[in-house]
């Protein structure tokens, strides 16, 4: 049987959900004790928050166009992507998706549903990501409202561009820039995104973490073991984001993409094992589980794409980035950012958007974005290709490095700009309601009477 197969596909969806679990169970055992019930709450908000705005406006912003990138019957209707551009610029340079909100009219059928059920989980982790690292600093209501954001425009924009059939995709095919831009399971569009947005809050909130004297206390015992059982589920789950994605269909193999995911896993965590071993004369699990996770983030955007020494690398090197992030974060920073998320997801996402540029090695990937379906760079079936191509393929020279980085800065405008806005325009209306409160309490009589009581009682 295919995996590709609609019973197969939502077997792999329930597997990704393991990620989003996963990495709530990582955030509580990272938690101080008097706040791990609040944090398992925000995750518990974060999860429906994703659910709804992804339902509500999400999808149809994400794959309301999806009709240009997939031969899918059912979603043949969802044909409206807007472009600024005229049409003489050629195709592809989508922006946004109009079409499938509240998934009725044309997102109203079995592969439409599937679609949105092999995208949730990314959306769930993005909008978790978020609301974790800001759980400190921001209300209920408020978290609410940012994981309404993520999931119901910050995601789904950037994510049209990169997998809805927007610019980013068709830098390759528009502007000879490698495959365009390649991010199969999110180093970018899930992880990155939500640590900027996170970032963006924080350059506003401003919170600062207290410098603190004497060593560090070890957490409680239980904290390290729903570390650790989270780093489980969350690498038994991830191969989830890949496998389940319903418009993959056949073009990537399972078995390399299984293979290369555990390797990166095992790379992040042995890597910062041994330097936690070095440094404390003993392995740490909160680290080591963080490095797992950190290796996972750096091998999502290149999983399918290359060999397994470099899934290995890839993973080792994210869980390198995580310990200079973490330091970077907590010592030169100081953000009051409890689930570590800058750290756990920031660095190793940018190293994971890189990675493709690098070691890519020409065998996976043919046809990707619609570029070489036939030959590329003039070798018959080569695919996505970066410096270091394997024999018998022609390395793609700086063009794929140059559409990450297009990519990347996409991203980092996108997340933080809207965010800023946003959020400055959040603040504006609460002091705008604050100060109308007042002017109704100063002049009711009430008020008046009690700051004359208040006056005399002073005097």
């Amino acid at each position: 049987m295919s995996y590709s197969q609609p019973a197969s596909l939502s077997l792999f969806n329930l597997l990704a959900f393991w990620v989003p679990v996963g990495l709530a169970l990582i955030a509580i055992g990272t938690a101080r004790e008097e706040r791990a019930e609040r944090v398992a709450t925000t995750a518990l908000l974060a999860l429906a928050a994703a659910a709804i705005g992804y339902f509500a406006c999400g999808f149809a912003l994400q794959f309301g166009g999806a009709a240009f990138v997939s031969d899918m019957p059912g979603l043949q209707g969802l044909t409206a992507e807007w472009s600024p551009l005229d049409l003489t610029w050629g195709q592809g340079w989508g922006v946004v998706g109009l079409r499938g909100f509240f998934l009725q009219a044309e997102a109203y059928n079995q592969d439409a549903y599937l679609l949105f059920l092999s995208h949730l989980p990314a959306v769930m982790t993005a909008v978790l990501v978020t609301m974790l690292a800001l759980s400190e600093q921001l209300k209920g209501m408020q978290l609410l409202a940012v994981g309404l954001l993520v999931s119901g425009l910050i995601y789904p924009l950037f994510g049209n561009w990169v997998w809805g059939g927007g610019w980013l995709s068709n830098l390759g095919a528009n502007l000879q820039l490698g495959h365009g831009f390649v991010d199969l399971a999110g180093s970018a569009t899930v992880f990155l995104l939500g640590t900027l947005v996170a970032v963006a809050a924080f350059l506003l909130i401003k919170p600062r973490r207290p410098m603190e004297d004497g060593p560090a206390k070890l957490p409680p015992i239980h904290f390290p073991l729903l570390m650790v059982l989270g780093a489980l589920f969350a690498t038994i789950g991830w191969p989830g984001l890949v496998l389940g994605n319903a418009l993959l269909q056949e073009q990537v193999v399972l078995s390399l993409v299984l293979v290369n995911l555990m390797l990166a896993a095992a790379g992040g965590a042995l890597l910062v094992s041994l330097y936690t071993w070095f440094v404390t004369n003993r392995p740490d699990a909160l680290a080591t589980g963080r490095g797992a996770v950190a290796g996972l983030v750096g091998a999502s955007a290149a999983c399918a794409f290359v060999p397994a020494w470099a899934a290995l690398l890839i993973g080792a090197a994210g869980g390198g980035l995580l310990l200079l992030g973490l330091y970077i974060s907590e010592q030169v920073l100081r953000l009051d950012d409890p689930s570590g998320s800058a750290a756990t997801f920031g660095m190793p996402g940018v190293w994971g958007i890189l990675a493709p540029a690098i070691f890519a090695d020409g065998r996976w990937g043919a046809g990707w974005n619609g570029v070489g379906g036939q030959e590329y760079l003039g070798i018959a079936g080569q695919g996505i290709s970066g410096l270091l191509v394997g024999s018998g393929y022609q390395p793609a020279g700086a063009s794929q490095l140059q559409a990450q980085l297009v990519g990347l800065g996409a991203l980092v405008v996108v997340s933080l700009l809207l965010t800023l806005l946003i959020f400055r325009a959040g603040i504006w209306v609460s002091v705008a309601a604050q100060r109308a409160q007042a002017g109704q309490l100063a002049a009711s009589p009430e008020a008046a009477s009690a700051g004359a009581e208040q006056t005399d009682e002073e005097a």
